[in-house]
């Protein structure tokens, strides 16, 4: 069986020609196009990269999730070239730096970004060209669109290109919270595989709410190249402000969270009146089809799991990385244990090393770009060392525990991973997000008050601070004396995060609004 994207997708978009492939709110209204109109635009645009002499070159995309974004994305991806996605909230330098590290020929770049192109293209000799992701023809700046390409190639004879399945598909840069970001390469193989073998139940005009940025693994993968090869209408979320309106503004039935939008949602959902009827609280907070969220990217505390299971709303938590495509394990439909992150999928094998979870199989990246040490150190032996603690149980569920790196080794000589002690204090709706540290030789959690809460319970100042030791104390009671937590730092404000919501433990001291970072 061939291994590309396009062996993926092409089927998908023939078969599903008259289904809606995306849909996304332009103010008060609402745009979409079928997979016919996706296809023929991706071939189109395909089709001028290609012209351009760009077969086996880079083509970065940055700008908000839009409908040419994703055309863009795809029509790199299905033919002879790497797509590069690069975060639209990075500072400019460091996406000129990125671009001139990846030596990317061409960039498609968001209306929004438009005023940055000059400084891109001086900071960056090897990029050709640069194209305004939308679908109108060039303004009074003469900057070409998306647009313009594709009426470049309408009557003509088009140009294409297949890839074989170990070109390099995707070159991902990590969020790069403890240092240079690395810059991830993904091919054919790896991607179609782990699109192939990830289990999302999904029909013909399903609909999707994609709210995960548009440069992840998670998105990529899940919310497009699964979801369009099963025939699913994709919405495209405009703004994470708008997150609880259009879920009620087009009821989806499936979406994939960081366990950081699932908690706010919680949060929401325990502030209501207890006494409202199930399915009136569903259809006033989701929508009234929902029925799966797949959250992914960080561990979800359980209790978030059975909270809104009661509401009608499965939650299956996986597990993975943008080195693995990014799914390793997931829990389904079929097969699920709260607390776990599921069974590994069918293309990979995981064992543990002193607590490690390694990695082994066909979704496993090619490396790092120009990194050979770090690659070599991170694909030791023919596995990938994830970074990530854990352990199977006798049924095979993956149980992740913390990161190597966060280990905390107390003045006793005791290992503590702290995310478990986090877990536990976030049950508490008034902790709205910790972060536990080691600092002379004992425990330190900081943690932030959520808002809504403290004011639902008639709390402030003080009385912020005694309810939160007393969560704290009865945390303790229940530890060894090792395990205690000595200190609480309250927050003014929350942590500072990456774009896909992790928190930067490395500036967690930091209690200053994100605009002063």
């Amino acid at each position: 069986m061939s291994a590309q994207i396009r062996d993926i997708l092409q089927p998908s978009m023939e078969e599903h020609a008259d289904v809606t492939a995306l849909r996304w709110p332009v103010k008060k209204e609402t745009e979409e196009c079928t997979y016919k109109e996706l296809w023929e635009n991706v071939t189109l645009v395909r089709s001028a990269l290609l012209r351009r002499g760009l077969a086996g070159s880079r083509v970065a995309m940055t700008g908000a999730a839009s409908a040419s974004w994703i055309t863009a994305f795809l029509s790199t991806l299905t033919g002879p070239m790497t797509a590069v996605p690069l975060d639209v909230n990075l500072p400019l330098q460091e996406k000129i730096e990125l671009l001139q590290r990846s030596h990317a020929a061409l960039l498609f770049i968001g209306r929004e970004l438009a005023g940055d192109a000059e400084a891109i293209l001086s900071g960056c000799p090897e990029l050709k060209e640069i194209v305004i992701l939308e679908k109108a023809p060039a303004n009074a700046d003469g900057r070409k669109t998306l647009g313009d390409m594709i009426l470049e190639e309408t009557g003509k004879e088009l140009l294409d290109g297949v890839p074989e399945e170990e070109d390099i598909a995707v070159l991902l840069y990590t969020s790069g919270t403890t240092g240079k970001s690395k810059g991830v390469l993904l091919t054919q193989k790896n991607l179609s595989e782990n699109c192939r073998y990830t289990k999302v139940h999904c029909h013909p005009g399903l609909v999707l709410l994609s709210v995960l940025p548009v440069h992840h693994a998670f998105c990529l993968v899940l919310d497009y190249l699964k979801a369009l090869s099963l025939g699913a209408t994709v919405v495209i979320n405009d703004s994470l402000m708008h997150l609880l309106k259009n879920m009620k503004r087009f009821s989806p039935e499936i979406m994939l969270m960081v366990p950081l939008m699932i908690e706010t949602i919680g949060k929401k959902l325990l502030s209501l009146d207890p006494s409202l009827p199930a399915e009136a609280v569903k259809a006033e907070v989701f929508g009234p089809n929902l029925r799966v969220i797949y959250s992914g990217g960080a561990h979800l505390n359980p209790t978030y799991i059975t909270l809104f299971k009661k509401f009608g709303v499965d939650i299956f938590e996986g597990y993975g990385m943008s080195e693995c495509s990014p799914v390793i394990s997931q829990n389904t439909d079929e097969e699920h244990r709260p607390g776990s992150v599921g069974k590994p999928l069918e293309n990979a094998k995981v064992r543990i090393e002193d607590g490690e979870i390694l990695v082994q199989g066909s979704s496993v990246m090619k490396g790092y770009d120009e990194m050979e040490e770090v690659t070599r150190e991170t694909l030791r032996g023919g596995w990938l060392h994830t970074g990530d603690l854990g352990y199977l149980d006798e049924d095979g569920y993956l149980f992740l525990t913390g990161r190597c790196k966060n280990l905390i080794i107390l003045a006793n000589g005791e290992n503590v991973s702290p995310e478990g002690i986090e877990a536990e204090l976030t049950k508490s709706p008034l902790v709205g997000e910790a972060v536990v540290s080691g600092e002379d030789g004992t425990l330190t959690a900081r943690i932030f008050p959520d808002p809504d809460v403290a004011k639902a319970m008639g709390l402030n100042g003080e009385a912020i601070q005694t309810k939160l030791q007393e969560i704290i104390d009865a945390f303790n009671r229940e530890q060894p004396s090792w395990r205690y937590v000595n200190r609480l730092v309250v927050r003014r404000y929350p942590f500072l995060k990456n774009t896909t919501q992790k928190i930067l433990r490395a500036k967690a001291s930091m209690d200053v609004p994100p605009e002063q970072a």
